[in-house]
């Protein structure tokens, strides 16, 4: 290998290398801002964060497991396409067109079950996905994983039928579409239902905290603004946003999840 050929492998390792981190980052910030949707908080956003950098790379970590789970389903839904190709032409495109329709509306489902979810923390979880968002059910993890295995699914079948007509016939567009929304599902989902859900109590409610009774938990951080949990002399919660040096000198006195903050733990 002469030297311009390893410039050259280098220059393309670093276009991969910057394209997955750009990637990662975009990830991140649909991660951190659906989560702040789902429970309610709007801390405001800024481009760079290195928040987006974490939950974007830990998006991708769990993605990575998930496709590891995923092996076998994907496997035996390779196997049952190989079958599907003995049918002939005709049935197998009757067949295929079943299958996307099933996909579609499986896709708009998935759609409509994760963005409803807002403002947890505010009312009173009702639902299945608003408990998942605070981490009192397993629903919503099992649907994001759900999800991901049927994206690769659907980036699988829509290769092989790309690769089968030879052209981007209506069928294959339909795949590909259908596909890449759930791509971009994916860290919708995981900020929705599976992202950070710890909440650090104070011990005390800082200046300009809005009357905020004991106790306190800060719930969302973002850029250089926190998201605090409490309630009011009225008993109902209230969401705060502060910047995140008005925090100086005030202590953490207990690390919890989501589900103590809105059940009132006071332990």
């Amino acid at each position: 290998m002469t030297g311009s050929d390893i410039l050259e492998s280098a220059k393309s390792a670093a276009i991969v290398l910057t394209s997955l981190s750009g990637a990662a980052y975009a990830a991140g910030y649909l991660v951190v801002r659906a989560r702040a949707r789902a429970l309610g908080a709007d801390p405001g956003f800024t481009l760079v964060d290195q928040a987006y950098v974490f939950a974007g790379f830990r998006f991708v970590l769990v993605l990575l497991i998930s496709l590891l789970i995923s092996i076998p389903a994907l496997a035996l839904l390779r196997w049952l396409g190989s079958r599907a190709l003995l049918l002939g032409p005709r049935p197998l495109c009757v067949l295929e067109t079943i299958g996307v329709i099933f996909a579609a509306c499986l896709t708009i489902w998935a759609y409509l079950a994760t963005t409803r979810v807002s403002g947890a923390l505010l009312a009173p979880p009702s639902g299945w996905a608003a408990m998942a968002v605070l981490g009192r059910n397993s629903y919503g993890n099992l649907l994001a994983l759900a999800t991901t295995a049927a994206a690769a699914a659907l980036l699988l079948w829509s290769r092989a039928h790309l690769l089968r007509a030879e052209d981007l016939d209506p069928l294959g567009a339909a795949l590909a579409l259908i596909a890449m929304l759930l791509v971009v599902l994916l860290p919708v989902q995981h900020g929705v239902f599976h992202a950070d859900r710890i909440a650090r109590r104070l011990d005390g409610a800082p200046p300009g905290a809005g009357g905020l009774g004991t106790p306190v938990w800060v719930v969302d951080r973002a850029a250089d603004r926190v998201t605090l949990f409490g309630r009011g002399a009225d008993g109902n919660a209230r969401l705060v946003t502060l910047k995140a040096d008005q925090l100086d000198g005030v202590g953490v006195v207990a690390i919890g999840t989501l589900s103590d903050v809105v059940g009132g733990s006071d332990q």
